[in-house]
């Protein structure tokens, strides 16, 4: 799998260490027109959620992990609607004023949980401070980014070196809630960490914390938008996955995001509720840098052998299939329907032929097979997919040998030093940003083909970089959408990556309750829990 950041995860991420925290909770509700702070369906007394599996610190800086827990505490200044609209937040409105200036208002009156008020001064630090170096959240920030200031008591002003289109949907992100700058300097060498936490805005409190059996948070009496609905969260924390829908089984959670669907469901005896994840995307990944990789027509035999259908089967189900890079629901956040379909028609797209994958061996060096090692992590359904590729890939000459391994062992051979040496994989990646340019950026071009970096798949012409920086370079819409609609033929015509399916984003609520607005996108809707209420 890509780094946890970069995924849009449709789970909880839960805590580890123990200990009670000087933190003041916010959640960002789902969007200006609902969740305003009070429950038409009336109040809830307590709320429990399943987390699964553990973060050590709410200090994102530190962590890849532990937005969703840390969205009870920070909220960002802006989100984005169900449809994608970009909303105020914490920012009250904001402007650009120039093709390389953005400026955020910020609301007035809003007060952190200890009673001191947002400033510009809060904003600016704070995002300044995710941007660091050696920050494991400045991916985040674009190169372009010149500076982020408080221009005045309410005001933050935002430079970039030159246009970039992406930078619009930076201050949406989830993993970029504002603190308070007097308590994190209060707190340096703990910031973020069980018995100090972090100092937010909204519309909960963590008033007790401990990583072995979960946490509770209570309502904000002072909270900048009201009322707050449900009056207590608790949150229980479980050492599998089986633990957690035993418990959902027998009512001990209302609310759970599985990992692995199908068991879940099958345990729990409940079905899921899912809906498409647009920016998470599963497929087979082949270094270019690696025989017999580096050969098209064995690329284009990849495409043609692997059968969508069985590989959701091996998956667990709860996806649907992909045929592009960057996909039409990622695509539409830029364009409608028919305007990504339109661009989109004249893109190669590889359904299932076996007739046809082997021909393209027949036309590559090795007509009469080759043998190759694959990557698998041993985390959930991974070796499951790896295991079917591998029958795929067999019937057309392509031996594989799997060699699993764990996650931290996946990430430090997809972002090794040595380029040449990085195995083929299937794995995930995708980001949590709704830019179709930025969510997949990070693994584009030949800027992230060195150490430590996501192009595990080392296919970088400059063809590609120049297309990437035109797509950031305008924000005409319209241009945008034929810029991507090239980079996706230029994806399909080499065939270094073979999208599969994307992962539905999925949930587990007891009766009793209902979630409008979760959608693939619920952990950028802001406040998500704010969107649950009694049915």
């Amino acid at each position: 799998m890509l780094p946890n950041s970069k995924r849009a995860f449709s789970r909880f991420a839960s805590l580890s260490a123990a200990g009670a925290l000087l933190i003041g909770g916010a959640l960002a509700a789902c969007s200006t027109s609902n969740n305003s702070g009070s429950s038409a369906s009336g109040t809830i007394s307590n709320f429990t959620v399943g987390f699964d599996p553990a973060v050590s610190t709410l200090n994102y800086a530190k962590s890849n992990i532990g937005y969703q827990l840390g969205g009870l505490a920070l909220e960002p200044l802006l989100i984005a609607e169900k449809s994608g609209k970009l909303v105020p937040w914490l920012a009250q409105s904001w402007k650009q004023t120039s093709p390389t200036t953005y400026v955020y208002n910020i609301r007035h009156g809003v007060k952190f949980s200890d009673g001191d008020t947002l400033t510009a001064t809060d904003v600016a630090f704070s995002l300044n401070y995710y941007r660091s170096t050696g920050s494991l959240d400045a991916y985040n920030f674009p190169t372009t980014l010149k500076s982020i200031t408080a221009t005045g008591p309410e005001t933050v002003t935002v430079t970039l070196t030159q246009p970039d289109a992406a930078w619009a949907v930076v201050p949406a992100g989830d993993n970029l809630g504002i603190f308070e700058k007097k308590f994190f300097e209060a707190h340096k060498s703990t910031f973020g960490q069980p018995g100090t936490g972090v100092m937010g805005t909204g519309p909960w409190v963590i008033t007790n914390f401990n990583g072995t059996t979960g946490a509770t948070l209570k309502a904000n009496p002072h909270y900048w938008r009201g009322t707050v609905p449900i009056k207590k969260v608790s949150a229980q924390f479980f050492s599998s996955e089986t633990s957690e829908a035993l418990a959902f089984r027998d009512g001990e959670i209302d609310l759970a995001f599985p990992i692995d669907n199908k068991a879940f469901a099958s345990t729990a005896g409940v079905s899921l509720t899912s809906v498409p994840s647009y920016a998470v995307q599963g497929g087979f990944f082949m270094n270019v840098l690696q025989k017999p990789w580096n050969n098209v027509h064995v690329r284009l035999a990849v495409a043609y052998a692997l059968d969508r259908t069985a590989l959701i089967a091996a998956w667990g189900g709860y996806a649907d299939p992909v045929y592009q890079f960057l996909t039409a629901g990622l695509l539409e956040n830029i364009g409608s329907p028919a305007q990504v379909a339109s661009v989109l028609k004249t893109v190669p797209t590889y359904h299932y032929n076996l007739a046809k994958a082997k021909a393209e061996m027949a036309a590559s060096p090795y007509p009469h097979g080759v043998n190759a090692t694959i990557s698998v992590e041993s985390a959930g359904s991974y070796p499951n997919v790896s295991q079917a590729i591998e029958a795929e890939l067999g019937a057309i000459g392509i031996h594989l040998k799997l060699d699993v391994m764990t996650a931290d062992a996946q990430t430090a051979n997809l972002t090794a030093a040595d380029r040449q040496g990085i195995l083929a994989n299937f794995t995930y990646n995708g980001a949590v940003s709704r830019d179709p340019g930025e969510a997949f950026e990070f693994c584009m071009g030949s800027s992230n083909i060195s150490a430590g970096n996501w192009n595990v798949m080392n296919w970088a012409p400059a063809s590609m970089d120049k297309l990437i920086a035109e797509g950031f370079a305008t924000t005409n819409n319209a241009a945008r959408l034929k810029i991507y609609g090239q980079i996706d033929t230029a994806y399909a015509q080499a065939a270094p990556f073979i999208p599969l399916f994307n992962e539905d984003a999925t949930m587990a609520l007891a009766s009793g309750y209902k979630w409008p607005e979760f959608n693939g996108y619920y952990y950028d809707l802001g406040p998500w829990l704010l969107g649950v209420s009694k049915s």
